[in-house]
């Protein structure tokens, strides 16, 4: 521009037209600055939508689709609030326990005390209550004990229980059952990758054969409904017109979503074990890693080492019904099956049901809830106090019975471990561990014994 206006200077233009040359040429550059300034603009403000969006819609959704987001992420949360209540999502936590077991109640209502759980007490079945006239056939007579045929008994009591009434589903665990005092937070993690595994196995609902349910044709009430039509010919005109010819089209099953009504979504499923002592191998691929930070590492699922993790997967068939939710579909399903022919433990009846894909069933290992007995040398074994199963009469501690255990009692301030043949048990703060510490803090149970020396 210096150039330029030197020029002019030269071939002798006026003052006046140099001024004019300049201006232009001023206009010319900031037109130039207020474009580079727009562009500016521009970028700038794409960079913070593209932050924006990093931040709150992370698919780069479009408003449509961050209604739907935002909708999912409102329902997943309610669905792992009500899956962590104290019932844990489901409409009731029942607790099977003998009448004469005190001790086992007691550790049970503790537990719950806790951790914030809401169990009802249910009767179990007293082996004096079993008389063979009210048990169902069996092709094989004589194999089921008298205690086996009982827990059996106690269980389908339940889910009589739940067909007759129709129930949501509900939690079923026996009297030694034991759990982590943050059982809560698990169950809600628990949930939002439950129901992220159902979408990954592209889970369908479980057929509902009860009367009135959707979608299911009863053909008993079809065929009288055509059997009366056929009566009534004589009076065409009280008839409806026949419906129209339907043509069969397959449609995608609807769309897996968190419920808050049903938290754990029932309907695509006859069995959830939280308590199992084994699993068979059949489905074992069908499954789900995730991460639980309230599970110590170190366990083994079929040969892969598991971190801070547990494995939901398609049951193979359990053993042991320490803990399980069942829905009305599985409990119609089971109370059927043992109707027809109690050949079988419940446990077993369940793992073979399963085995046979008769019964849609999952589990999650490490499992959630588990078995706890005596330490040993307590006098607790002596009185048959580790187990039910077997019935008949218990006596008491005899007087020289070995006692050693009492030293560890009076150190840790437990009385109670896991089973020893349930080798996946994980618990990070076992509730009946920490319930001394919880309840009484750093009070030494020693101090409380009686004093020969004051006699107090």
């Amino acid at each position: 521009m210096f150039y330029e206006t030197e020029m002019l200077r030269a071939l002798g233009c006026s003052p006046l037209l140099l001024m004019c040359s300049a201006m232009a040429r001023w206009r010319h550059i900031r037109s130039i600055l207020l474009v580079c300034f727009a562009l500016s603009f521009v970028f700038i403000a794409d960079q913070y939508r593209a932050a924006f969006n990093a931040t709150f819609n992370p698919g780069g959704l479009r408003h449509g689709a961050v209604d739907r987001y935002a909708d999912e992420f409102v329902l997943r949360e309610s669905s792992m609030e009500r899956a962590s209540n104290s019932t844990l999502g489901f409409h009731a936590i029942y607790y099977i326990n003998m009448k004469a077991r005190y001790d086992r109640s007691d550790a049970a209502f503790l537990q719950a005390y806790i951790s914030g759980l809401d169990i009802h007490d249910y009767p179990a079945v007293k082996a004096d209550m079993i008389d063979p006239v009210g048990m169902p056939p069996t092709h094989r007579p004589s194999v089921l004990k008298i205690g086996e045929k009982g827990c059996w008994r106690a269980h389908s009591n339940i889910w009589a229980e739940m067909v007759r009434n129709k129930l949501p589903p509900v939690l079923i665990m026996e009297s030694d059952a034991t759990w982590d005092i943050n059982v809560r937070p698990i169950m809600s993690n628990l949930n939002r990758h439950f129901v992220e595994f159902l979408r990954h196995i592209n889970s369908t609902t479980v057929h509902d054969p009860s009367w009135g349910a959707k979608d299911n044709r009863h053909p008993l009430a079809d065929h009288h409904l055509h059997t009366q039509r056929r009566e009534d010919t004589h009076n065409t005109a009280s008839l409806p017109p026949p419906p129209p010819p339907t043509t069969t089209t397959t449609t995608p099953p609807p769309p897996i979503k968190y419920s808050t009504d049903d938290p754990w979504l029932s309907k695509h499923w006859d069995l959830l074990s939280l308590g199992q002592c084994f699993e068979h191998s059949q489905d074992k691929d069908i499954n789900l890693i995730y991460q639980d930070a309230r599970v110590p590492a170190g366990n083994d699922y079929w040969g892969r080492k598991l971190g801070h993790e547990r494995v939901i997967r398609k049951s193979g068939g359990i053993t042991c019904t320490t803990a399980y939710a069942i829905s009305h579909t599985g409990a119609a399903k089971l109370l059927l099956r043992s109707a027809v022919d109690l050949d079988n433990p419940v446990d077993l009846l369940i793992r073979r049901l399963t085995l046979s894909r008769d019964l849609v069933a999952y589990s999650v290992m490490p499992p959630v809830i588990a078995q706890w007995e005596y330490r040993g040398d307590l006098g607790m074994g002596e009185r048959g106090a580790q187990s039910d199963i077997n019935g008949g009469q218990h006596q008491d501690t005899p007087a020289d019975a070995e006692m050693k255990g009492w030293d560890e009692v009076v150190r840790t301030g437990t009385i109670w471990n896991t089973k020893r043949h349930q080798k996946d048990v994980a618990f990070d703060k076992m509730a009946l561990d920490v319930a001394w510490r919880q309840i009484l803090g750093k009070a030494v149970l020693a101090n409380s014994w009686y004093n020969p020396e004051s006699g107090d």
